[in-house]
């Protein structure tokens, strides 16, 4: 009995390694067709992420150009108001550096006419003020003494 369970051991030890190696093989195959249906299911989303990011990709793009188009529009607005401001700027130094040069031209043209013994036009309105200023004096001392006598010749004919 012992030789007879020992080969009967032996082939059911058989029999296992085969079904394992068949189950291996049959394993090793589901492997391979696996590993294969893996592979193209990647080359498949490589392709599809390809299709997508040329489509996106363009609406990207054109995203892209609009945002572009946007932001130049907003900095070339800046740039102009800032243009402006500063030529404002500059116009009102330059009013004011004209207006002083022709104050010191003045004042120093005048100071020139003055020590020849020449009537500038600063003189004459001057002199001008002084006569109106005389006139009125005149007018009213003269309106002064037109009612003095109306009083006396009142109080001289009252007498």
């Amino acid at each position: 009995m012992d030789k007879s369970k020992t080969a009967q051991d032996s082939a059911e030890a058989l029999n296992q390694k085969t079904m394992k190696a068949k189950s291996k093989s049959a394993s090793e195959r589901k492997s391979a067709l696996d590993f294969r249906k893996y592979t193209k299911q990647i080359w498949l989303a490589g392709l599809g992420a390809f299709s997508r990011a040329e489509e996106e990709g363009n609406k990207l793009f054109d995203s892209l150009v609009k945002v572009g188009e946007e932001l130049e529009s907003k900095t070339a607005d800046i740039a102009d108001q800032t243009v402006e401001k500063v030529s404002e700027k500059a116009k009102e130094s330059v009013t004011e550096t004209k207006d002083k040069v022709e104050k010191l031209i003045d004042n120093s043209v005048h100071h020139s006419l003055n020590r020849i013994g020449l009537v500038t036009l600063k003189d004459v309105q001057h002199l001008e003020r002084l006569i109106l200023q005389l006139h009125a004096k005149v007018d009213q001392l003269t309106a002064e003494q037109e009612k003095m006598q109306e009083e006396l010749s009142k109080k001289t004919q009252i007498k």
